[in-house]
């Protein structure tokens, strides 16, 4: 096996908690076995200006790695790094190959949990040199570890499971050595491997295993780490592998209790908070589970006062949800509103800190925030619905749109991982809409189908009796049969969807004389086109302009003003980078400058980052057109525009944009004519709809899937004859494009003009 492919493996292992380097003789060490981790690094920073780096060099690293490893411990990966990074040198001299390949390695770590592979690879490249050269095994026994979980990664479980008894054997060849916490750390490697390959008897044995060794380490901070690490591997067998068995769930609860009830005896005999917070919680999380709900909400309430007492916001907002969650059990319904929105005031201002830098083992957000805000929201609906006052309910109904409001900004800070996405909330967000114009949430909960709709005359609230599950799985069916070569078997879907979202609302919009729909949708939703939608006689295109955006808050409500627009168009027909040719650029490009009185036209060769640099430094556009191939996966790096010679990502044309001479007005539009979401990534259809917000424009039409040539330079070439009509708003000049495709024969399929979108601001 070369070096990059096991740099590569090394670069995805699981660590449970990390490598803790011998330690040196003053207090630090103690405050770091009792998590208190702050004040670890002032008194290793203490010692460390005592010490001489020449003479004292290998306590001196050892010193710089335990105050790293603190920063590691409580979140803060690039102060982790500036102590790394001061004292490269001195790291890079050492003559302790062991010692250098562990401080590498920590430095490659620290490195990927910020996401930046170049140097993740560069430097666990210059640990696995080292601990080839110091020819140590326990050196060799992490690395085996590291290996075996990235075949389990690659799903070669029989590879994996000799990697692991491999590493067992060198650690227990080191008799003179005490290898007990990286035997913990192993064995709960191997635990992770039982579950996906669903062997129960293995999980059952390798779990008691792992607890007797936990058991046997000295009482610390470690120790503690482990125990809770162990929990949550029972705790997530339970839940997604849902074990059959008197004798497997018997094994689970036990397992779980005792290292819970081992966590809390030695959080409180080494005070340490923020453990002890923990292993209450998590105690309270299991009565919980069994509906012993006294017993939990006293534990949780302990857990709530540990994780005041210390500041551990993190940990407390789990802790005020889960009581949230308990006084709704127990039909407390005022006190859970009450300590949920505790909960969402703990966890705004942390929530960046909670998923990013997190490995990729789990999905935080998903798991431990949205539902958070989802809970509130449903019970503020909940509380509004029973109120007789109009006004009381409208109050009821505001309040929760606000809370989705706010988990909508969220979601778009953890894809882009940008917390500024919250400073571009407008400010003079809409509570009523306009004339004419209906705002829909739909909302998929876990046993229903919330439906929370604004009109110019307020606001109303329909929930359907069908669960998410239902919905995500009628999603992805509808999402593969419009993608299919044409065909009517997508209708089938499509009625089913209309009656569920849009049948139960038909009576207020004819009410409300509504011609204009606009949808903040939510979950699988988003990966619909709902345009799409048939009552059995027409497209709901047919019956209401529509606009999807990302959140009310972050679409900027102004009607249109201008009545000529500077335009810099942008095409890419060669076949780049892997990329298929787009033979009908040319053409298009040319109409639209044509059609748009446009000056600057920026095409193939041409088309390069440096010439769109100078293009924004010379002038401001009100409207830009890119005709080339556009990609939106599941995260950021994977979104990006196709240039002649290299890859446009959002934070860059966000950055060109900003570039403008002077920018007081946010562009108009940016239309992006050959894009494609990945098939069923809810997250590349959240990230496609947050585009106008990232690129810091007013509104983005795009596609959700690449459209036949012939369809796309139609719709698109019309779609710009429409918009210079006066007092036409972008949602009706697209309506009237798309119901002119459906009104052709050969392009009646929803393949050929559903997946373009209105996104952000319909004026």
């Amino acid at each position: 096996m070369n070096k990059k492919i096991i740099c590569l493996i090394l670069l995805l292992g699981i660590i449970l908690f990390s490598h803790n380097f011998v330690l040196a003789e003053n207090n630090g060490d103690d405050y770091y076995n009792s998590g208190n981790f702050e004040q670890a690094i002032i008194a290793w920073n203490k010692y460390l200006n005592k010490l001489d780096p020449k003479k004292d060099t290998g306590v001196y690293l050892n010193t710089i790695a335990n105050i790293a490893n603190s920063y590691m411990a409580i979140g803060y990966y690039k102060k982790a790094l500036d102590v790394y990074k001061n004292e490269m040198k001195l790291i890079e001299d050492t003559p302790d190959k062991c010692e250098k390949a562990l401080l590498y390695s920590n430095i490659g770590d620290a490195y990927f949990l910020l996401e930046d592979m170049e140097n993740t690879e560069k430097f666990l490249l210059k640990a696995l040199d080292a601990a080839n050269e110091s020819n140590d095994n326990k050196v060799f026994a992490p690395v085996l570890t590291n290996i075996g979980n990235v075949l389990i990664f690659t799903q070669d479980y029989e590879n994996a499971t000799n990697v692991y008894n491999q590493a067992l054997g060198i650690l227990e060849d080191l008799e003179e050595e005490d290898t007990s916490e990286l035997t913990v750390r192993l064995l709960l490697n191997i635990v992770q491997l039982s579950m996906v390959k669903k062997s129960y008897k293995e999980m059952g044995e390798s779990l008691e295993y792992a607890f007797l060794e936990i058991d046997n380490l000295p009482d610390s901070y470690d120790k503690v780490a482990a125990c809770l690490a162990l929990y949550k591997l029972a705790n997530e067998i339970k839940h997604k592998l849902n074990p059959t068995g008197k004798d497997a769930n018997a094994l689970l609860k036990n397992i779980s209790y005792d290292s819970l009830t081992l966590a809390r005896q030695i959080s409180t005999d080494l005070q340490d908070n923020r453990s002890l917070s923990y292993s209450l919680g998590y105690l309270g999380r299991m009565y919980e589970e069994e509906k012993r709900f006294p017993e939990a909400i006293t534990l949780t309430r302990q857990a709530v006062f540990f994780a005041e007492q210390g500041n551990f916001p993190e940990s407390l907002y789990l802790w005020q949800w889960q009581l949230g969650r308990l006084f709704k059990a127990t039909d407390d319904k005022n006190k859970a509103i009450e300590i949920f929105q505790k909960a969402i005031n703990t966890l705004n201002p942390i929530r960046n800190q909670i998923f990013i830098g997190r490995r990729l083992s789990r999905d935080v957000f998903n798991e431990e925030v949205k539902p958070v805000y989802l809970g509130l929201a449903e019970l503020l609906l909940e509380d509004g619905e029973k109120r007789s006052d109009q006004k009381a309910k409208n109050e009821k109904f505001l309040a929760a749109r606000n809370v989705i409001e706010l988990l909508k900004t969220a979601e778009l800070e953890n894809f882009f991982k940008d917390e500024c996405v919250a400073n571009k909330q407008v400010s003079n967000p809409l509570d009523n809409m306009p004339q004419n114009t209906a705002l829909l949430y739909p909302i998929p909960l876990e046993n229903k189908l919330v439906l929370l709709v604004t009109l110019p005359t307020g606001m109303h609230y329909f929930t359907v009796p069908v669960g998410l599950k239902t919905v995500h799985e009628t999603v992805i069916h509808y999402r593969k049969g419009l993608q299919t070569r044409p065909n009517k078997r997508f209708l089938y879907d499509s009625q089913k969807l209309y009656s569920w979202i849009i049948k139960p609302l038909e009576e207020l919009f004819k009410k409300n004389k509504i011609d204009t729909l606009v949808l903040a949708p939510d979950g699988p939703l988003r990966l619909v086109p709902f345009s799409t939608l048939n009552d059995g006689k027409k497209f709901l295109i047919e019956k209401y302009a529509i606009a999807t955006i990302p959140a009310l808050g972050l679409t900027d409500p102004k009607a249109r003003t201008e009545s000529r627009y500077q335009i810099l168009i942008i095409g890419l027909s060669e076949g780049r980078q892997g990329f298929s040719p787009l033979p009908g650029v040319p053409a298009e490009v040319r109409d639209i400058k044509q059609i748009m009185d446009g000056k600057i036209l920026i095409q193939d060769k041409e088309y390069t980052i440096d010439n769109l640099t100078n293009a924004f430094k010379d002038s401001d556009y009100s409207l830009l057109h890119i005709a080339t191939h556009g990609v939106f996966g599941g995260s950021p790096q994977e979104s990006y525009l196709l240039t002649y010679n290299s890859k446009l990502t959002m934070d860059l044309l966000e950055d060109l944009i900003a570039m403008s001479k002077y920018r007081e007005q946010k562009v108009e539009l940016l239309t992006l004519s050959a894009c494609q979401t990945a098939l069923g990534n809810e997250r590349a259809a959240m990230g496609l709809a947050g585009a106008a917000v990232k690129a810091g424009v007013k509104a983005v039409i795009a596609t959700l899937w690449f459209v036949d040539d012939e369809a796309t330079s139609l719709a698109i070439r019309d779609f710009y004859k429409q918009l210079k009509t006066p007092g036409i708003t972008k949602a009706k000049a697209m309506q009237n494009v798309q119901k002119k495709l459906i009104s052709q024969k050969r392009f009646w399929h929803p393949l050929y003009w559903a997946p373009f979108l209105v996104i952000g601001n319909w004026m």
